[in-house]
Formats: C-alpha cells, structure tokens, sequence
C-alpha cells in the first residue's frame, strides 16, 4: 500500500451572491445567412458571425445573450464573451433570462444520471461540456472526489452554482478545481494552481473493472486520468494473451495493465514524465504486475529501440494532441505519420498489433487511416484495420458538433 496524507486549500472564491440580481441578457444579432450552422444544430457562434455594431460596448465576458437572426428572430439563448474567437456558446434553445441553482442543477444530474446507468463503478466523467449542454464545463468523478474543469468565461460565472449543486446532490469528499488548462487564456482567464475544497488524498485510486489504479488529482495530466480510452483498453485483452507489449507516451501506464491482466508475456512503457513512470510502476505492482519503464521523449525512445532491434508483439502509441490548432493541420498530420512510421517498424515482423490513437479533434479517423496505409507500405507490411474504437460513452458525442468526436483509435494487424 502506497501511505497517502490529506491536504485542505481554501479556495480563492467569494461566497456565493445570493442576493445579486442578474444582469438582464443582452441580444447578439448574426449577420445574414450566419444562422445556418446554429439552426443544423452546432451549438458555437463566432466573432465574425456577428452582425457589426449589434452589440452593447463594455460587455462583461461571460453574460448571458440572446441570439437573434439577422431578421430579428429569436434562435438561441447562450454567453457571450468578446475575448474570445467562439464568441457564443448556445445552453439553451428556450429563451432564458438567467441560469439560476435549479437549470444548473438539471443538466448535471441528467449527465450524471447517464453515467450511473453505464457504470457500476464511480469512476467516470460525468460532465462532458458542450455534450452535456454545459458548454466549457467538465467533471470528473474519482469515488467521492470530484474533479471540475472550467474553461470559458461563461461556466466561469456559474461556479457557485456548480459548487452547490455538487455538494447537495452528491455530498462529495473533496472538490479539486482544475484552472490549470492554457485553454482559459483564450477566454481571457487567468490560469492557475488546482483549488481544493475538503480532504483529497494525494494519492488517488481509480478503479476500471477488476482493475486499481493510483493517480494525482492535483498533480496528474487534464483532470487527472484519460477515461475515454477505457473502452479501448478493455478492447486490448482479446489481443494480449502471451504477447510483448509496448506502450509509448503511457502517463500512468493503464494500456500496459490492462494488457498484462488480460495474460500478456510483458509490458514495457516509454514516457517524457519520470513522476508517470513512476505511476505506471506502482499501478503495475498494484495488480501484481512488473512492468519495465523507458524514460524520454517518445520519438527519440523508439528510435533507440529500433537501433538495438527490440520488436514486440502489440505497439500501442496514445500521444497528446499533436494538431492543437486548426492552421498546424500540416505539420502535425506530419508528426502523426512519423509516429506510425516508428511504430510499424517496431511490431513484430511476425506478425502483431498497432494500436495507433489521436486525440486532435483537427486530424479525422481518414487521415489516421491514411498515415498507417503509407506508413505499412513503406516496409512493405501488410495492415487490416480489425476495429475502429472512439472515446467511452461517458464522453458522448453531439451529433451536430464534430468537435465532440475527437478520439480515433484504430487496432491494425501487421505481418
């Protein structure tokens, strides 16, 4: 057992206004033709989609609006922000005056509700923004632990809310404010330390099926873990049984454990983070496993493994979003095939599995596919794409917001 110690941070936050009144929404008005995406369904509005001098000066980022057509007509309650390039995000399509304690507290039971439905175990994501009608808004549930995300200015003003409608639907032990993500600065948010309300150990489990894991909730990369690739974990057993695997950019090593569960002969992990490996070294002893930690930068790693002639039998490559914005589309689709590149020429030449992952919402599952065609062809390998898997249904997909379907994953045969 790992010792762990508890710690309390008062949070930097003023008590909720109760008695304040709402400032009264204010009306954006769209240019001609610029409400067709909004009446499709997507649920974001940009700066130059906004009919010009239709604003009031000196808007507070974050207010609530109404959003008019270019004819005056009603389409769309959402928060403004004049700072940001997605000018207005859309909560409603009901005309709204203020989101007050109980909209708040309707749309993150009925998310929650979702999950408990799906999951047994109280480990998931039970907010998924814009998904979830809570546009900039994600929470991660740790047990009684409670991990929330807010990026834009609008969710920002909701934070109390959001506060107490945790604490009275589900009584947590701690709530960990994460403002840590460089996303907040897009919005003109400050960006700082993760906030804790209660008691939060400094070690935390996570549990996916039979399976524990330890991460940080203050520390840890995003909110702490990578939920939506549990689906696909869970999909790695079928292929694992008395196989080499090697598990590249692992943070805290829960594709390597998963496939040593499931019988694999080894598990090897290459991380940049030694705090990771040093995750993935108590994760695997955990479940009684022994795993072997390779520290570096992920391209530079398999590089070396190549030099010394190290194969294996299943390659997994889960790297962080290598196209963050839309006009570095190139340069990364360059990167990912890079990836592939290494990672074809590492799998046994036998036979075995890529396992090849994207979370940039700016690279589709075509140009993934694409990268692992020419990459298989340029040694002359053989590739079938046995399974297509996208992120776990506690990060449900907005069928008019593509952005929402960000996760590729793709499980290849190579020979």
């Amino acid at each position: 057992m790992v010792r762990t110690t508890t710690f309390r941070i008062e949070p930097n936050v003023e008590p909720n206004p109760v008695n304040r009144p709402a400032l009264s929404p204010i009306i954006v008005q769209l240019k001609k033709g610029a409400e067709r995406r909004l009446l499709r369904g997507h649920d974001w509005i940009f700066s130059n989609e906004i009919k010009a001098g239709s604003l009031m000066p000196g808007t507070v980022p974050g207010r609530l609006c109404h959003v008019q057509s270019h004819q005056g007509k009603f389409l769309a309650t959402a928060y403004y922000n004049p700072k940001s390039l997605i000018a207005a995000r859309v909560v409603s399509h009901e005309q709204l005056n203020v989101l007050d304690l109980d909209w708040v507290s309707r749309r993150i039971q009925q998310a929650v509700s979702i999950r408990e439905i799906a999951y047994k175990q109280p480990f998931y994501r039970a907010v998924f923004g814009e998904s979830d009608g809570l546009p900039g808004l994600v929470i991660d549930r740790f047990g009684e632990n409670w991990v929330v995300q807010i990026t834009t200015a609008g969710m920002e003003q909701l934070q109390n809310l959001i506060r107490e409608v945790l604490h009275e639907s589900y009584h947590p032990q701690s709530i960990v404010w994460r403002a840590d993500d460089r996303f907040r600065e897009l919005e003109g948010l400050e960006v700082a330390a993760p906030q804790v309300e209660g008691e939060c150990e400094t070690v935390t489990e996570v549990r996916e099926g039979t399976l524990a894991f330890e991460t940080s909730l203050t520390s840890g990369q995003k909110t702490g873990w990578f939920f939506d690739q549990r689906d696909n974990r869970f999909r790695l057993a079928k292929y694992a049984k008395g196989r080499s695997v090697l598990d590249v950019f692992s943070y805290a090593g829960a594709w390597a454990v998963h496939g040593l569960a499931a019988g694999a002969a080894s598990a090897t992990c290459i991380d940049s983070s030694e705090t990771a490996l040093d995750l993935v070294k108590k994760n695997g002893l955990k479940n009684g496993f022994e795993i072997e930690t390779i520290a570096g930068d992920g391209f530079d790693e398999m590089k070396k493994l190549l030099r010394a002639k190290r194969r294996f039998d299943i390659v997994i490559v889960d790297p962080p979003a290598l196209i963050k914005r839309k006009k570095d589309h190139d340069a990364g689709l360059q990167a990912y095939y890079q990836v592939n590149r290494l990672a074809t020429q590492l799998v046994s030449e036998s036979g075995g599995l890529l396992v090849s992952c994207s979370c940039s919402q700016h690279l589709t599952e075509d140009e993934l596919l694409e990268t692992i065609r020419y990459a298989s062809m340029t040694f002359n390998r053989s590739a079938r794409v046995l399974e297509f898997g996208t992120q776990s249904l506690d990060h449900p997909i907005h069928p008019a917001m593509p952005e929402t379907r960000y996760l590729k994953t793709l499980f290849t045969w190579l020979s």
